[in-house]
């Protein structure tokens, strides 16, 4: 009796993960519109932020860039 309470024991404690694993829903169209609104919007903010050495003067360009330096030595983490 022990022996198959143990067993069963065990296999709920395997069987916990994938019981507890989110479940992905599908996008609406809602939010499948919201998502490429927020898309558009960022690359909008991303021509500004881009361009703004343009506008800065000449001893402000190596501040601006070393501030961004560490955003583009970060390691890429893959999805």
């Amino acid at each position: 009796m022990k022996k198959i309470a143990l067993a069963l024991l065990a296999a709920a404690f395997a069987a916990s993960p994938a019981a507890a694993k989110a479940k992905h829903k599908a996008m609406t169209a809602q939010e499948k519109a919201n998502a490429k609104a927020m898309e558009v919007n960022y690359q909008s903010w991303r021509i500004i932020r881009d361009g703004a050495p343009l506008l800065l003067p000449s001893w402000a360009i190596p501040i601006y860039f070393g501030t961004h330096l560490d955003e583009k030595l970060a390691p890429k983490k893959k999805k």
